[in-house]
């Protein structure tokens, strides 16, 4: 057994959906930029690194026409992946336990590689092999995206990890190496002298670490005897001795330099029409960034590097933006501002830009396609030319994308937006409660938490059999049989009891579901 296949069976990385990774939100930045990815309808998508598959459940399940594979050198996390798997039945998602050295793959070639939190982990000869089977295993039009520790914002953080590997570098047992990293952390947290720049540094990487970083993240990425942050002018040379090519960011915002002082902005701009891996380089510089996110393609793929609005045509968007003043007058030429909760903003004057905006937050989080965004943005406001508004909301929603306001997608996958007369669970949800999870995978897809007992037992219940009424009666006579449902030191209430307390949080609590995208459309 290899020492990476003993850590991570010893100790399980925490595994997630990864909505940076998602297939229609790759293909949308490639499609802007001329490269024509592949639709995550009719797809083939290869995860390396991929744990107990938890990207690739709700992908599979959104888009069954489309085939999904994950590998990873931990037996121990394919095979919990393997048992979630045979209780969904899911035909067309595959998990195998391999060495990527080693690995077959078989003679099909895959439209999307995802490789998150491994690049930077594992030696340089299983990267090369990584970029190996992107550069051969690639169709035309086929995307990579690979995640990896970025300088010089690591150099900060590489402080703290060579500080923690060696208060532990004697200890091998794994809980042991995990209480002894986080005593180091409150040392450097409280004991750390002095008021000048270092001692704020150390303050501070060490108190983020210490409350928000998973103990399993803590004892793999941070303790890891490999973990090489690296340029992406370095990253981007050694994609390219296999024939890869820097196509863009997945946090598409990341990228641009719209909200830089003008001279800066300026400045990046003319670095880009040079070469864009080295503007990117200089706003590394800037930003101080620890972590990219990194799409490659295939070097003959022909990449327009200035992002087209008309391709916003064919995308649906995604957003909550919250405009000042709430609601916004709609009326022409009075400006209206949208804000996220992260800082990014956008001011428009004008009527369709205003209601699209304001429609879109109306039906987050689930997307709106460009034709009915903008057939019902016209109804709300009118329209005196629409073939001009058509190209001005693309513009608009194009200018949101690259600040960060809102998100493109491309074929986005489907969930109910409101609660109908039968709901119906999400399988993979419906699973995972059965399971004695609080923590569920959306079909965003996202984790939401359900920590209240009552409210994970009225989830249970939405089969696609049940409207109302009857949800309300089982729920009630579930709560009054189980003993947990009942606060402490106080007696059993029964069922009629719960039905006159439940009932006026059945509404609310399906309207939630659906908010939380957990509902399949009927």
């Amino acid at each position: 057994m290899s020492e990476a296949t003993f850590s991570y069976d010893a100790v399980a990385y925490p595994s997630l959906p990864l909505p940076q990774t998602h297939p229609g939100r790759l293909a949308a930045i490639a499609r802007l930029h001329g490269v024509p990815a592949a639709s995550p309808t009719r797809c083939r998508f290869l995860e390396v690194g991929c744990g107990d598959g938890s990207n690739l459940f709700p992908l599979a399940l959104a888009y069954p026409d489309s085939t999904f594979v994950g590998i990873d050198l931990s037996a121990a996390a394919i095979g919990r992946g393997r048992e979630l798997l045979n209780r969904l039945g899911l035909p067309n998602l595959t998990l195998e336990a391999a060495d990527l050295t080693k690995w077959e793959p078989g003679p099909d070639r895959f439209d999307f590689v995802v490789a998150h939190g491994f690049y930077s982990w594992v030696p340089p000869f299983v990267r090369d092999a990584l970029l190996a089977v992107c550069r051969d295993r690639l169709r035309p039009g086929g995307l990579a995206y690979i995640s990896y520790n970025a300088l010089p914002g690591c150099h900060i953080r590489r402080m703290v990890w060579e500080m923690l590997r060696f208060h532990v570098r004697d200890i091998t047992e794994p809980e042991a190496r995990l209480q002894q990293a986080v005593a180091m952390l409150q040392l450097l947290e409280h004991g750390v002298t002095g008021t000048g720049l270092y001692a704020e540094l150390i303050r501070q990487e060490a108190r983020k670490l210490a409350k928000e970083s998973d103990r399993a993240v803590l004892y793999h990425d941070d303790l890891s005897d490999i973990n090489d942050p690296l340029t992406v002018t370095e990253f981007v040379a050694h994609a390219g001795r296999f024939k890869l090519q820097f196509l863009g960011e997945s946090d598409y915002f990341e990228m641009t330099s719209d909200l830089m002082p003008s001279a800066t902005a300026g400045l990046l701009r003319g670095l880009a029409e040079r070469d864009v891996v080295l503007k990117e380089q200089y706003f590394d510089f800037l930003k101080g960034r620890r972590f990219r996110q990194t799409i490659l393609c295939r070097a003959d793929a022909p990449i327009r590097r200035e992002p087209d609005p008309a391709t916003v045509f064919d995308f649906a968007a995604v957003g909550d933006a919250i405009p000042d003043p709430d609601p916004p007058d709609l009326t022409l030429g009075v400006p209206a501002k949208f804000r996220t909760a992260s800082g990014a903003s956008m001011t428009s004057d004008h009527p369709v830009a205003k209601a699209a905006l304001t429609e879109l937050r109306a039906a987050f989080p689930a997307p709106r396609s460009f034709s009915e965004l903008f057939v019902d943005a016209v109804r709300r406001v009118g329209s005196a030319n629409e073939a001009e508004d058509r190209q001005g909301l693309a513009k608009l929603l194009l200018g949101g994308y690259r600040v960060g306001l809102l998100e493109l997608h491309l074929d986005p996958p489907r969930f109910a937006r409101a609660a109908g007369a039968r709901p119906k669970l999400s399988p993979l949800a419906r699973v995972q409660l059965d399971a004695g999870a609080e923590a569920l995978t959306s079909l965003r897809p996202s984790i939401v938490r359900m920590e209240n007992p009552i409210s994970r037992e009225l989830l249970r219940l939405l089969d696609g059999t049940r409207d109302r009424a009857a949800v309300l009666i089982d729920l009630a006579e579930r709560a009054a049989a189980d003993r947990r449902f009942t606060p402490p030191n106080e007696s059993p209430r029964p069922a009629t009891w719960w039905r006159d307390q439940l009932a006026p949080q059945i509404e609310p609590g399906l309207a939630m579901a659906a908010k939380m995208a957990l509902l399949v459309e009927a």
